[in-house]
C-alpha cells in the first residue's frame, strides 16, 4: 500500500486540493500503522484493488469500491494510475478490463467514475469500454490568504439547518443533477445531517466546524441551501452550495453573499467549492476570487 500511495501522489499531485492532500496523508498514517487493508478494503467486502507489477515493482493500480447506497448494486472506480515511466503500454486498459470483470463477477449492475474533462487519453479509454458522459462538475478553489470580498448584508432571509431537514437538502441536490449523474456522485440524504449533539461532538473531536443554512419560500419549502465547513487542523474550508440550475444571476449572487457574510469571520484559508458546470453559481464564485481547479466529468457504464 505505501507504493500504491506513492503512485497516487505521482499521478494526481496536480489535481489534489487541500482536502485531497489531507486524505493522502491520513492514508499514509494508517498504512504505517499496519491497519490499512482492514480500514480501506474492509477485508474484501467493500472494495477491490488491482496492481500491475514489473520486475517486482508495482507500477500501476486500480481501485474499485461499492457505490453508495449499496442497494443500487453499483461500483465506483476510485482511481486508475500508471507510473509515468510505464504509460502508453496498455497497462491502464488491462487494469480496466480486470476491474470490469471483477465488477461483473460480483453482480454489479453499473460502474461509475470521474475523470478530468481535459484528460483526452483517459476519456477515450473509458469511452472505448462503453462509458458515457452523464454530467460535469466544476471544482473551484479560492487561494490561501486572499481577503474575503466586501459585500452588502444578505438580502434573503436564512435559517439554520436542523437534523430533520436532511430530506430538503437531498431534494435540492437531486434538482441540481441529472439522474445518472446522481448515481456517480452518490447523492443521499445521509450526507446532509447537520446539527444534533452527536454530530457536533464528532466535529469537535475532528477539529472541524460547520454552518448550514436554508432559504425557504412562503410554504416553508427550502429552495436554496448552503453548508460551510472548516477544517481547523488542516486549514481549509469546503462550501456546499445548493440551488436549482434554473435560478437567475441575482439569486445566485444572493447565495454567495450569504456565504461571504458568514466567511468574513473565518480565516482566509483555501476554500473548495464543487458545483455543476451549468450552474449560475459559477460566475459569481469566479468573480469572488475562485479559480477553476479542474472540470470533472462523471461517466457511467451499465453492466
Amino acid at each position: 500500500m505505501p507504493t500504491v500511495l506513492d503512485l497516487i501522489e505521482i499521478g494526481f499531485q496536480s489535481e489534489l486540493d487541500p482536502q485531497g492532500w489531507k486524505m493522502l496523508r491520513q492514508m499514509r498514517q494508517v498504512a504505517r500503522s499496519g491497519t490499512l487493508s482492514r480500514a480501506v478494503y474492509g477485508a474484501g467486502r467493500t472494495a477491490t484493488g488491482f496492481v500491475w507489477v514489473e520486475a517486482g515493482d508495482v507500477v500501476a493500480n486500480l481501485s474499485l469500491r461499492h457505490a453508495q447506497p449499496h442497494s443500487q448494486r453499483g461500483r465506483m472506480v476510485g482511481n486508475v494510475v500508471v507510473h509515468p515511466d510505464w504509460r502508453g503500454r496498455g497497462i491502464g486498459r488491462a487494469l480496466m478490463e480486470r476491474g470490469l470483470r471483477a465488477a461483473r463477477e460480483e453482480g454489479a449492475r453499473w460502474i461509475g467514475l470521474e475523470v478530468r474533462a481535459d484528460n483526452e487519453v483517459a476519456c477515450r479509454l473509458y469511452e472505448s469500454f462503453g462509458f458515457r458522459s452523464v454530467g460535469r462538475v466544476e471544482h473551484l478553489l479560492r487561494p490561501d490568504g486572499e481577503p474575503w470580498p466586501h459585500r452588502e448584508r444578505p438580502r434573503l432571509p436564512w435559517r439554520r439547518s436542523r437534523p430533520r431537514d436532511e430530506s430538503q437538502w437531498r431534494r435540492l441536490a437531486v434538482a441540481m443533477h441529472a439522474p445518472d449523474q446522481r448515481r456517480v456522485l452518490e447523492i443521499s440524504a445521509q450526507r446532509y445531517q447537520f446539527g444534533g449533539l452527536e454530530h457536533r461532538l464528532d466535529l469537535w473531536l475532528s477539529h472541524q466546524a460547520e454552518q448550514a443554512f436554508l432559504h425557504e419560500d412562503e410554504t416553508g419549502t427550502a429552495i436554496l441551501a448552503l453548508h460551510l465547513k472548516t477544517d481547523r487542523r488542516h486549514h481549509y474550508h469546503v462550501w456546499d452550495l445548493m440551488a436549482p440550475n434554473s435560478i437567475d444571476g441575482q439569486t445566485a449572487q444572493a447565495v454567495l453573499d450569504q456565504c461571504l457574510d458568514r466567511a468574513k469571520r473565518l480565516p482566509t484559508w483555501p476554500t473548495i467549492v464543487m458545483v455543476p458546470q451549468v450552474s449560475p453559481l459559477v460566475t459569481p464564485l469566479i468573480a469572488a476570487g475562485f479559480n477553476t481547479h479542474r472540470t470533472l466529468q462523471q461517466m457511467l457504464l451499465e453492466l
